[in-house]
């Protein structure tokens, strides 16, 4: 895409299942489908072992031998490179961290979080990325509501990884998630107040803002200087009755539909009976020369081929964004 704005598109939504997204043929399948959609950088979402071969930073390198050859894996496609990289240390990496399960929340294990994050801090240096995207915290459902002093540990972790990050030329951006422990507007304007400004930016998720109850475009207005990456995405529902809390909320309510039926929480731009602003959003963006890459996501939200291509049709017809 060609533009003001620097666009990519997240690889999330091709791994969807252990075994679908594991053959570099397949892998090449989901490249050239975003390319052919006029996107020549992608964001890469982190995973554990071998089955998730491009998802975690040893396991790629491992695979293609180099971070160049990563690089012309990608070229084959006609992609250029990667742009960013989504990091959920929360995740108990099996192979690489064994399988321990760890909290940004909990101070005993700040200091193995903070080794975690240099293998995907050298790669994205490695392979020319700008952000390391991470869930600043767990599920709310699985702790009780945090205090300032429960945000400040949280904060103390990011700052920490910040400093590594910009050591090695990329930034941080803390991405907001609708099923965080950090959830209310108040609880994350907290974090960033806990956080340093010139090493921690925000990754601002339209969809998961709109589910969570805080206007994308009213929230990026007035912290603008701190967002520093984009997930562009939108939704029909919002959780009008704290669904995130409900026990297991990644399934009872993300995959469960909350009781109400609903399929799927996150869709294409343009969605019939979207509740993002995405014209406004962007928009707003332009006016402040956002210099950041704004990453067009679905994120498991159906057919992978069939949304990049609504979201390239989107772009193109109804923000003016060229294709080539």
């Amino acid at each position: 895409m060609r533009d003001t704005l620097r666009w990519a598109y997240a690889l999330n939504q091709w791994n969807v299942r252990l075994d679908v997204f594991v053959r570099h043929e397949d892998q090449q399948r989901a490249l050239k489908t975003v390319s052919a959609c006029g996107f020549d950088t992608i964001e890469l979402a982190s995973g554990t072992g071998r089955w998730d071969n491009i998802s975690r930073p040893e396991v790629i390198l491992a695979n293609h031998g180099s971070h160049e050859s990563f690089l012309n894996f990608l070229r084959r496609a006609k992609v250029r490179g990667v742009s960013s990289m989504f990091w959920d240390p929360q995740a108990p990496a099996e192979e690489e961290e064994g399988y321990a399960f760890r909290s940004t929340a909990n101070p005993a294990d700040s200091d193995a979080i903070v080794e975690w994050s240099k293998p995907f801090v050298d790669f994205l240096a490695g392979v020319g990325g700008e952000q390391l995207v991470v869930r600043p915290v767990g599920s709310a459902w699985m702790s009780p509501p945090l205090d300032a002093d429960g945000i400040k540990v949280i904060g103390d972790v990011w700052n920490r990884i910040g400093e590594l990050a910009s050591a090695a030329g990329i930034g941080l951006a803390l991405h907001y998630d609708c099923l965080g422990a950090v959830h209310t507007e108040a609880e994350l304007t907290g974090l960033l107040q806990a956080t340093d400004p010139a090493t921690v930016g925000l990754a601002l998720d339209t969809a998961e803002f709109t589910i969570g109850g805080i206007d994308p475009v009213g929230f990026y207005r007035e912290h603008a200087d701190r967002v520093t990456h984009v997930h562009l995405k939108d939704t029909r529902y919002a959780d009008t009755g704290q669904e995130y809390r409900m026990p297991g909320a990644e399934s009872t309510m993300l995959k469960g539909g909350a009781g109400r039926r609903i399929e799927r929480w996150f869709y294409e731009l343009g969605t019939e009976g979207g509740l993002v602003d995405v014209k406004g959003f962007v928009a707003a963006l332009r006016e402040r020369s956002f210099s950041g890459w704004v990453v067009v996501e679905s994120d498991h939200g159906g057919n992978p081929a069939e949304l990049a291509m609504l979201n390239s049709w989107y772009l193109q017809h109804e923000l003016g964004v060229s294709k080539s």
